[in-house]
């Protein structure tokens, strides 16, 4: 019998659920209003089950919960996201992905107080973001290495929701799309993390010490600051 890739809890939902051959533990986190749980590919099913009741009480607790309404607009540096009312098409949920405004119609049928639509609306913001990412982040990130006078090999956008950048070996950097939700100043700071890493892979003393010297200082007002940030999207 095949293991289940979904599973439809009391509590928790939807949950989708990855099998990895490399994993000796299973894990959850919570990414775009659902659950997502990577588990050891030798894993039973009775085994699963009862590691997601074990996880639902804690994944409960730590569930997201965002809402948005009527005439709501969420303005960052270089978009603004509106969401209004429409009743031209009330069973769907419109967008017209153009920057610097993207208007978002929400079909008169759809509860805004619902987390499903909550979700839907998250779901879709992050498609566009990421359609805008290339737009709206790279010139800027190339901006900041040019002014350090670094060389990066490549630039590119990831789909990523916890981990917001990455540099490899080979000093490839990819920004995740989710800094289209960020202010500013902190998208800053993650292209200078990443650049950072140029030099230094790792999270030692000198890294840090790289890293706030980019940040003028303030890497640890950006650490906290990223920390405590109330996202405008499920994360």
């Amino acid at each position: 019998m095949a293991l289940p890739t979904h599973i439809n809890h009391p509590q928790l939902g939807l949950v989708h659920i990855t099998y990895r051959t490399n994993s000796g533990r299973i894990s959850a986190r919570w990414k775009n209003g659902s659950v997502h749980i990577n588990a050891p590919a030798s894993i039973s099913t009775a085994e699963l089950y009862k590691a997601i009741e074990s996880l639902a009480p804690r994944l409960t607790v730590r569930q997201p919960s965002l809402k948005y309404h009527d005439s709501q607009s969420i303005k960052l540096d270089g978009v603004e996201f509106v969401i209004t009312r429409q009743n031209i098409s009330p069973d769907k949920i419109t967008a017209r992905p153009s920057l610097p405004v993207i208007t978002i119609g929400v079909g008169t049928n759809f509860d805004l107080n619902a987390p499903e639509t909550s979700q839907t609306l998250s779901r879709l913001m992050c498609r566009i973001a990421n359609r805008i990412a290339p737009q709206l982040l790279l010139p800027r990130a190339r901006a900041l290495a040019d002014a350090l006078g670094l060389k990066v090999s490549s630039w590119s956008i990831s789909t990523g929701h916890t981990t917001l950048g990455r540099c490899s070996a080979k000093k490839e950097i990819a920004l995740s799309y989710m800094l289209v939700f960020l202010p500013q100043h902190l998208r800053d700071y993650i292209v200078w993390h990443e650049l950072a890493h140029l030099t230094e892979m790792n999270h030692s003393p000198r890294f840090h010490q790289l890293c706030n010297k980019y940040c003028n200082g303030l890497e640890k007002q950006y650490i906290n600051e990223l920390k405590h940030y109330h996202w405008p999207v499920l994360k």
